[in-house]
């Protein structure tokens, strides 16, 4: 019996399994998939404890969200409970070299069904897809619109710029000025500053409640979202960073996705920009869900959620490649500085078509 398959063990499962595969290669999560007697799949994953501290809190928050889902008829996932009735396996792990030898570490695991006749995409081709894309975004507000419980802040200063420009600061200063890696990103580091106050003000709005929080899914590239064989789109997953936030984070990061002509790490980045025809299809498949409630400041912040998400990234993945790659998982050496290269160069993008960005808005809306 592999470790995987007596994981699952510890998990309520109704068919004898009778094979744990790993599924994927994901930045933070280990994932596998569980096939059984029945034919019957599930998902099995081993969260990332050091980039999730909160796991008990972020696996409520998941069943809160997945349940009002299905109580509106929508598809989604559903958690499977461990034999004690948890929503997570615990399971203690032995400390690697250089570690305190003493120090209980821990892994934790979770256990959902998994979703059949289902496809996911990397990146879009097609309009089609683009504004069935939208639609799934929309969708997933849509249905959680009405959703009053409250969630747990499972990631403290998530898509909060100013704690991410503190974070910046340290990690520059850390590694001081004869860092190798941070003379190779120096240009790239002017460019964060050149752009701080655009983007403090816009956290402003966020901070002081002049946009509204409500169900944000945080991270909603598309393939974060499941279609069917037609391109429709099914379901959200990866529900981890679901939390109360603006709804304008997930708009955001989804463009920053969908209207992308390229991956997120093309290497080749002078080539990178954004297509505002891509942009227009999925913002009318988001807005033909989502224009029923959303209040005014929202919509006219949405073209501008695009620049903030992608500037955001842009500067993680910056800060991950001075601090020596301990966040993203990278490929080869360079990887983080070859996306952040990538990201800015959407973003400069965007800002050169900012202004057409905001016409397909108001457009769009005129047409509802």
């Amino acid at each position: 019996m592999t470790d995987t398959q007596l994981i699952v063990t510890h998990f309520s499962l109704p068919e004898r399994v009778t094979r744990v595969t790993p599924l994927g290669e994901g930045f933070i999560n280990d994932t596998y998939i569980v096939d059984t007697s029945t034919n019957r799949q599930y998902i099995l994953q081993r969260k990332n404890h050091n980039i999730f501290p909160d796991i008990p809190g972020m696996m409520e928050n998941i069943h809160k969200v997945t349940s009002h889902i299905r109580s509106k008829g929508g598809t989604t996932f559903s958690l499977v409970p461990t034999k004690n009735g948890k929503w997570y396996h615990k399971e203690r792990i032995q400390a690697e070299a250089g570690e305190t030898a003493n120090k209980e570490l821990y892994a934790y695991w979770v256990c959902f069904t998994f979703i059949p006749d289902t496809v996911s995409y990397e990146h879009a081709d097609s309009l089609e897809l683009i504004r069935s894309g939208g639609e799934g975004v929309g969708m997933f507000h849509s249905q959680l619109a009405d959703f009053e419980e409250e969630l747990v802040n499972t990631l403290p200063g998530f898509h909060n710029i100013s704690y991410r420009f503190n974070q910046f600061a340290q990690s520059v200063e850390c590694a001081g000025e004869n860092n190798p890696r941070l003379q190779e990103a120096a240009s790239l580091v002017e460019e964060i500053y050149s752009r701080k106050e655009r983007m403090l003000d816009f956290w402003e709005l966020v901070e002081n409640g002049t946009l509204p929080k409500r169900v944000s899914h945080n991270d909603t590239k598309l393939s974060n979202f499941l279609f069917d064989k037609n391109g429709n789109v099914v379901s959200a997953i990866d529900l981890d960073t679901v939390m109360s936030a603006t709804v304008l984070f997930d708009f955001g990061d989804a463009i920053r996705s969908y209207a992308n002509c390229y991956p997120e790490d093309h290497p080749r980045f002078e080539e990178v920009r954004f297509d505002l025809e891509r942009f227009s299809a999925f913002s009318e498949g988001y807005l033909s869900k989502t224009a029923w409630f959303l209040n005014d400041i929202e919509k006219t912040h949405l073209a501008f959620s695009a620049l903030y998400i992608t500037y955001e990234q842009y500067l993680r993945f910056l800060m991950d490649y001075i601090d020596g790659d301990t966040y993203y998982r990278t490929r080869y050496p360079n990887h983080n500085l070859v996306r952040a290269q990538s990201q800015l160069a959407l973003l400069k993008s965007m800002e050169e078509q900012y202004p057409l960005m905001e016409k397909t808005i108001t457009t769009i809306y005129n047409t509802l």
